[in-house]
């Protein structure tokens, strides 16, 4: 049905904003921390980077989906937005999930532990 959008479209990736603030918190420790882990500030850049391109496409997907029901000119941009949205978030959990490996090399555990609990403060 032209004009309406479906309840499959009308979904943000699941747990977008979740994985946003994890991220936000591994960077925020990742900042403070790098010299101590070892990590290069580079990682924490390219994290931030995926973060803020995460959180503009969902942004951008919603303003899209919420002019879609006055504007049959912004409901033909919904699944395109929507589609940018779901690479950006996809890529943003990539990126999460190298940090995370990435600490795990180079950590011990009980280190690793105050790390997680760190991450798990700021980002609740």
């Amino acid at each position: 049905m032209k004009g309406k959008t479906d309840m499959k479209t009308k979904q943000l990736p699941e747990d977008a904003d979740a994985l946003v603030a994890l991220a936000q918190g591994i960077a925020t420790v990742l900042e403070e921390r790098h010299d101590d882990l070892g990590i290069s500030p580079d990682v924490e850049a390219l994290l931030r980077a995926s973060i803020a391109s995460a959180q503009f496409a969902i942004d951008t997907y919603l303003a899209v989906l919420s002019g879609a029901t006055k504007s049959p000119l912004a409901m033909s941009f919904v699944a395109e937005a929507q589609a940018r949205c779901d690479r950006n978030v996809e890529q943003l959990r990539r990126r999460v999930t190298r940090c995370i490996a990435q600490l795990c090399r180079l950590m011990e555990n009980e280190d690793l532990l105050k790390v997680v609990h760190e991450v798990m403060w700021l980002s609740a």
